[in-house]
C-alpha cells in the first residue's frame, strides 16, 4: 500500500509526532485529515500546506464519537470535491495525554497516588479515544475497493508507549498497555475486510510531551543518547504503510531504554 494518491486521518495532528505524521505523508503525495483538540494548531496546518492537501473541521475531541464522525465525513466531503479518485485509507492514532488535568486530584499522602477520576480520565482518552477512532475508520475503509492483489484496503496505526509495555504510570501505561494489547485482536477482526493493524510504542521523543511536568525531563535513550527525532517516528509510520507484512504487531522506537 502507498501513501501517495490518498487520504489519512491523523490524530494529535497539530503538533508533536502527529504533526510530524501529517508533514510526511503531505511529502509523500497523500491527503490529511487533521484531528486535534487544538483547533488553532490544525488551522495552521492547513494553512501551510494548503487545503487541497490537509483538512480540519476545527476542535475534535477523540473520546466523542459524534465528534470524530462529523470529522471523518465532512473531510471526505472536502477532498472528494476536489478530487472523486480519492478514499480514506488509514488512519494514524497520535493523540493523547500523560497526566490528568490539576483540577482532577489524586489520593493518599498530599493526593500523589493516582485516583479513580484520574486514572478514567487518562484511560478514556488514551485507550478509548484511540478505539473510536480506529473503529469508525475501520468502518469506512471496509468499503473501500481492494488497493492491490492481496486485496488490501487501508491500515491502522496506533500510538502505545514504551511505559505501557514496561508498567510505568498508573494511568498513562495502563491505557497505553491497552492500545497495544488491542493490535492483535483488532488485527485479526479487520483481517478479513483487508484491513492491518499495528502499534508503535516510542521512548522519549523531542516533543512537548517529553517535558510534559515543569522541571522533570524523560531519560534519554541507551544509544542513541538523545530523544528520539519525529522523523524518526514518522519514517518508521510511512515503512509500516508500504510494508504490508507488517501486521498485528507493536514495535519499539525507545532506543534500548526501559521503563
Amino acid at each position: 500500500m502507498h501513501v501517495q494518491g490518498h487520504i489519512f486521518v491523523v490524530t494529535g495532528g497539530a503538533s508533536g509526532l502527529g504533526q510530524q505524521v501529517t508533514k510526511s505523508i503531505i511529502e509523500q503525495g497523500g491527503h490529511v485529515i487533521i484531528m486535534d483538540i487544538n483547533s488553532t494548531g490544525a488551522n495552521e496546518m492547513v494553512e501551510s500546506f494548503g487545503s487541497d492537501k490537509a483538512y480540519s473541521s476545527g476542535s475534535v475531541d477523540v473520546t466523542s464519537e459524534e465528534q470524530v464522525k462529523d470529522a471523518i465525513q465532512n473531510g471526505l466531503c472536502h477532498f472528494k470535491n476536489n478530487n472523486e479518485e480519492l478514499f480514506l485509507v488509514g488512519a494514524v492514532i497520535c493523540s493523547g495525554i500523560v497526566w490528568p488535568p490539576q483540577s482532577i486530584e489524586g489520593y493518599g499522602p498530599n493526593n500523589q497516588l493516582t485516583s479513580y477520576s484520574q486514572f478514567k480520565h487518562v484511560v478514556t482518552i488514551n485507550l478509548l479515544g484511540s478505539y473510536n477512532v480506529a473503529q469508525q475508520v475501520a468502518q469506512v475503509i471496509m468499503n473501500n475497493k481492494p488497493l492491490n492483489q492481496d486485496g488490501e484496503r487501508g491500515i491502522i496505526i496506533t500510538t502505545s508507549s514504551m511505559l505501557g509495555l514496561d508498567g510505568t504510570l498508573v494511568g498513562y501505561g495502563t491505557s497505553k498497555a491497552g492500545v497495544a494489547g488491542m493490535t492483535l485482536p483488532l488485527a485479526r477482526e479487520l483481517s478479513n475486510f483487508g484491513i492491518r493493524v499495528m502499534s508503535i510504542a516510542p521512548g522519549p521523543f523531542d516533543t512537548p510531551l517529553a517535558r510534559a511536568i515543569p522541571g522533570v525531563e524523560a531519560p534519554v535513550s541507551l544509544f542513541p543518547k538523545r530523544y528520539g527525532q519525529p522523523s524518526e517516528f514518522s519514517d518508521l509510520v510511512l515503512h509500516i504503510i508500504n510494508n504490508s507484512m507488517l501486521n498485528g504487531s507493536v514495535i519499539r522506537l525507545d532506543g534500548a531504554l526501559r521503563g
